[in-house]
């Protein structure tokens, strides 16, 4: 069938293509996305909206909830004798797309937190989670040099003995001052 002919793809969930060259991989692949993929539907129809030069341009299609909508969406068919044959194999098309949150859906989550259905799956980049490492080994970093300026340059005090019986810290035996805000009378 000629790619560019092709009207209409009708693809359901848990089945799978037909092949000829390739491996048979399911109809339909979640990527992610903002909404995860807890929610994939159980028919998606794509209609061919034209063609730019290059290959078929399509919108798809589904009964979703109105907190859902596709995302990024490609449309991938095996070729018949080669992998950019023009002419594809009938059954061989497969939707791969990001289920993204409307902005009702965002809204929901704002408000509640999380999803009050329990399907809510936050699916971020990886940089998300990296960022997040990188600020924790900073912090971290950041800790240890204060502990090192502040805390560990602390010497033991050295004690005294005046000869009167009373161990006196070092400074008091050099007759410096004491430090500021020190009260002799609480020695």
């Amino acid at each position: 069938v000629l790619l560019r002919e092709v009207q209409a793809l009708t693809l359901r969930r848990g089945l799978y293509t037909t092949s000829h060259r390739t491996a048979a991989v399911p109809q339909l692949q979640c990527t992610g996305g903002t909404a995860g993929c807890s929610r994939v539907p159980e028919v998606v129809q794509c209609y061919n909206k034209g063609w730019d030069g290059y290959d078929v341009q399509w919108q798809c299609k589904a009964d979703l909830e109105n907190i859902y909508r596709f995302g990024q969406i490609e449309v991938s068919c095996e070729g018949y004798d080669y992998p950019d044959d023009p002419y594809i194999l009938r059954g061989s098309c497969s939707l791969l797309f990001k289920l993204e949150l409307t902005e009702e859906g965002e809204r929901k989550v704002k408000n509640s937190g999380s999803f009050d259905y329990g399907f809510y799956q936050s699916r971020k980049d990886s940089s998300d989670s990296n960022a997040g490492a990188i600020v924790i080994v900073v912090l971290l970093v950041l800790a240890f040099g204060v502990y090192k300026l502040f805390l560990s340059n602390q010497q033991p005090q050295q004690t005294f003995d005046g000869g009167d019986g009373f161990t006196r810290p070092s400074w008091q035996s050099q007759q410096a001052p004491p430090p500021p805000g020190f009260k002799s009378s609480f020695t």
